[in-house]
């Protein structure tokens, strides 16, 4: 081959491995999304799976009632293969209420449901400062008199109705919506303060959109078409098959539920991505409910499989957290003991084949890994902590001299030259140059030498902070670029766990061969139990048949600022809407 034709052909590979670039940042999940881990689930054939409130985030679910709506049923005839018409969404109707799409819906009539905006929420109400109901609407207070008020509902300001009210009366205001009138605002005139700024209080407050949605038979989703729409349920169900292959990220209801296939297994894991406004979310796991009223004690357990929060390899398929509840029979407490998060080691191997004879101590031929409060770390032995894994993953990424990339935690990985047989790198942090090598790229014949390695000792322990493998060098249109792959890059700043060290309710009682944790202490199960800094656990109390029924279920708060939903503008004491109440329903 001559050198011209060898130019050539670099030329041309290098344009297919930036086309397969751009093709794999069309296909990734967009970024911003909330995503909602929820649980594993077997995708083999003849496999059958239930997703629903209960054991799913994404789905309605009210965590002060157990009320869910809401189910997506999955019937597979081959490994990752789901036959048209074999996936079916039903949103059940009960007492006027449903939901949709992981929202909550009030029923206007059959195939006309509006979303329901609040639930049992409360706010204070001024003359000046009207309550904005979306769509032209709003309730104004136009008076009060000693102990009771004139409200008043507009629409784009002209009256629609008025009401006076007492203290303590429940009111209703009606809109008309394509002709037929509809209650939008519901609740209980609670207080009435007759000042010369006079304010009242609405508790109990129910308030639903005034853009309904119009559901009929034959519509699409998606890939999902509605199949029926009665007083008893909306159904879909898929109108082509959906495949699914390990490796691949599957939507199955658009806006809903996505599913990431394991890397090797017909395993796959739910997710719900949501870019919803208020980026305020309780993420929760299966809830699994107790008899308390025998004579026998209870237990639940929850690992990946059934709180997806929870750390899970989809790439070697295990998990290596479980959180575990123990009741005694005559208690109403959590015993000594009785509440436990533990999380296992498991030994992975280097992506990055130069990388599997370097190694001391835990990072002898791999790193251990252990998910922790949900997230990926690198176990560094006993008593000596656990690093954050920021990159490990098989993605090539190309670059070009002079280019910077930003690694996290404040280093930088440069380009400072390229040549067609080396290229000179280097890792910063803060600006300042940590470490420098000269490469050579993997098509050289010295088997061992395409890794550019930074090592740094932490706790005691030689840790290859980062590497990422030289695999090519690219030539086009004058510039030289380098393709880099296997990126591997732990955190230097460890999480020190120790026995006695507490997190949460829980205090660590073993840091080898697995990290583990228990109450020192009885414990008061509640809505909000905090077992470590990040992981609750909440309960509900139902009674049934004349048994007391307990529902625990785990969950994650991912939470930005969020001011408050039904602000008030007083400084006397309002009971307010609890983000819960208006995310979930009650």
């Amino acid at each position: 081959m001559t050198y011209g034709n060898k130019k050539t052909r670099i030329f041309i590979n290098f344009y297919i491995i930036f086309l397969i670039l751009l093709i794999l940042i069309v296909i990734t999940p967009v970024e911003g999304a909330i995503e909602q881990r929820g649980p594993i689930v077997n995708i083999s054939a003849g496999e059958h799976t239930i997703l629903n409130g209960e054991n799913c985030p994404g789905f309605y679910y009210s965590t002060s009632t157990g009320t869910y709506y809401e189910s997506l049923e999955l019937n597979f005839s081959g490994d990752g293969l789901i036959d048209t018409g074999n996936a079916t969404y039903t949103s059940k109707i009960s007492y006027g209420s449903t939901a949709f799409f992981g929202k909550k819906y009030k029923v206007f009539e059959n195939g006309l449901i509006t979303e329901n905006l609040v639930s049992y929420g409360s706010r204070d109400l001024q003359r000046g400062n009207d309550y904005d109901l979306g769509n032209g609407y709003k309730l104004v207070l136009q008076g009060v008199n000693n102990d009771s008020a004139l409200l008043e509902l507009q629409q784009n300001s002209v009256p629609v109705t008025t009401e006076s009210l007492e203290e303590g009366s429940k009111f209703k205001f009606n809109a008309t919506i394509n002709g037929t009138k509809y209650t939008i605002l519901e609740g209980t005139l609670s207080r009435v303060l007759d000042s010369k700024d006079p304010i009242v209080s609405l508790s109990s407050v129910s308030q639903y959109s005034t853009a309904p949605i119009e559901i009929n038979v034959g519509d699409q989703y998606g890939s999902f078409e509605v199949t029926e729409a009665t007083d008893k349920k909306i159904e879909l169900k898929n109108r082509v098959p959906i495949r699914m292959q390990p490796g691949d990220y599957v939507t199955i209801l658009k806006d809903l539920i996505d599913f990431r296939v394991a890397d090797n297994v017909y395993r796959a894991c739910s997710y719900n991505m949501t870019k919803d406004v208020i980026k305020s979310y309780q993420i929760k796991g299966t809830s699994l409910t107790v008899n308390r009223s025998d004579s026998s004690s209870d237990s639940c357990v929850w690992t990946a499989d059934s709180f997806g929060m929870l750390y899970y390899d989809l790439e070697n398929n295990f998990s290596t957290e479980r959180l575990e509840l123990n009741l005694n029979a005559e208690d109403d407490w959590i015993p000594e003991g009785g509440l436990v998060y533990e999380s296992s080691p498991v030994k992975v191997p280097y992506k990055n084949p130069e990388m599997r004879n370097y190694g001391e101590n835990a990072f002898d031929g791999g790193y251990s890994v252990l998910g922790w409060d949900g997230e990926k770390y690198a176990y560094l032995g006993d008593d000596q902590g656990i690093v954050n894994v920021l990159m490990d993953d098989n993605n090539s990424r190309c670059l070009y001299s002079g280019d910077e990339w930003d690694l996290g935690e404040g280093y930088t990985l440069r380009v400072d030259d390229i040549e067609w047989d080396k290229v000179h790198l280097t890792v910063l942090r803060n600006n300042a140059t940590v470490y420098s090598s000269i490469i050579s790229p993997g098509k050289s014949a010295d088997l061992g030498t395409h890794t550019f390695l930074y090592n740094k000792t932490i706790n005691g322990i030689d840790v290859p902070l980062f590497s990422i493998y030289v695999n090519n060098v690219l030539e086009g249109n004058g510039r030289s670029g380098v393709s880099l792959k296997y990126p591997l890059h732990f955190s230097e700043s460890p999480l020190e766990i120790k026995v006695g060290d507490t997190f949460g309710a829980l205090t660590v009682v073993e840091t080898s061969p697995k990290i583990r944790l228990e109450n020192e202490n009885a414990l008061n199960f509640g809505s909000d139990l905090e077992v470590t800094e990040a992981i609750h656990l909440g309960s509900f109390e139902k009674e049934t048949g004349g048994n007391l029924n307990v529902t625990f279920f785990p969950f994650m708060n991912k939470v930005e600022k969020v001011d408050s939903v039904l602000p008030t503008v007083t400084q006397w004491t309002i009971p307010t809407m609890s983000v819960e109440e208006y995310l979930l329903g009650n």
